[in-house]
């Protein structure tokens, strides 16, 4: 049976869905056909099914299930997923460490204020939070952490823990403790969205395949605002996380209208609105020493490149 040898470990928001597509264009890269199987992150996925019986990912908990996922891999010579899930994990890094020493790993990091704000728009997309306003939210971190103000239909709370999140350097180093760093490589979401083509030709010299093949960019998870946080919650918890299983055996003819009829109700086109320099400098000052952190342990002067000395 085919065990993967590559491992896009994170972060959310940061262009993996597109990398994973992008990189299984490639004669010599297969990706599983399921993104995000999350089956090293024990600790989300047992939290989640604790919760609502966790609706995704919770397939992929035992490894013959999750094996099955590359069974179509043939001649190719990296065979991988992307579960971004897996650098917030703190079991996760040793996990796949110990199912493959050898593995490859890629991290792609964004500029964390930009990152806070992406990911309380995913979460409110996702029905897993209820507080529309960013600063609010961020005001009820530590609460959340206690275990108090969690929204009813949360699968994970850890996932509303915005700033902690986006503590990257205790991240980063996980993997750097039980990988060689030759298996590791860190790419920054900036570069990867002003330089597509030069990057992706440093990830695929890092996989050790053709690095001349084009890959052909792909437009994915178009951005949608949520019009009323808590009714949305509601109907995404009841609409896709109750009917999970229904939904993977009924036919699209009778998926599609119900979706183009929930969709409007949810979601309303995103306002691209600039975030409050008042918030995006208290975030900037909170974090600036793990961005320092970070930066040594890279080698990449972090507070220049994310523009946290302005």
């Amino acid at each position: 049976m085919n065990k993967p040898n590559f491992f896009i470990v994170g972060k959310p928001k940061s262009g993996t869905t597109a990398l994973h597509v992008m990189l299984n264009q490639h004669p010599e890269i297969f990706m599983s056909p399921f993104k995000e199987p999350n089956h090293f992150n024990r600790e989300h996925v047992e939290e989640a099914e604790r919760r609502d019986g966790g609706y995704r990912g919770l397939p992929y908990k035992d490894l013959n299930k999750y094996l099955e996922l590359f069974e179509a891999a043939h001649t190719q010579k990296i065979i991988g997923e992307a579960s971004p899930a897996y650098m917030d994990s703190r079991v996760a890094a040793s996990e796949i460490a110990k199912f493959n020493p050898e593995a490859k790993i890629l991290m792609v990091l964004r500029e964390p204020v930009s990152f806070i704000r992406s990911l309380h728009s995913q979460m409110l997309r996702s029905g897993n939070e209820i507080e529309s306003s960013l600063r609010k939210a961020l005001l009820l971190e530590e609460a959340r952490k206690r275990g108090e103000e969690i929204p009813k239909f949360t699968s994970n709370p850890a996932n509303l823990f915005y700033v902690k999140r986006a503590y990257y350097c205790e991240q980063v180093t996980r993997y750097l403790d039980v990988f060689d760093p030759s298996q590791v490589k860190v790419v920054i979401y900036e570069d990867l969205r002003e330089d597509n083509r030069a990057v992706l030709k440093t990830i695929l010299e890092f996989l050790g395949v053709d690095a001349e093949f084009s890959l052909k960019p792909v437009n994915v998870n178009v951005r949608e605002d949520v019009r009323f946080a808590k009714l949305a919650s509601w109907l995404i918890h009841h609409g896709e996380r109750k009917v999970g299983a229904f939904k993977e055996r009924a036919p699209n003819w009778l998926l599609t209208p119900v979706r183009a009829i929930l969709r409007p109700v949810i979601f309303k086109k995103a306002r691209h609105e600039p975030l409050d320099p008042q918030l995006r400098a208290e975030l900037r000052s909170k974090l600036r020493p793990d961005v320092e952190r970070l930066g040594r342990v890279l080698g990449i002067d972090l507070i220049d490149k994310w523009d946290f000395g302005k």
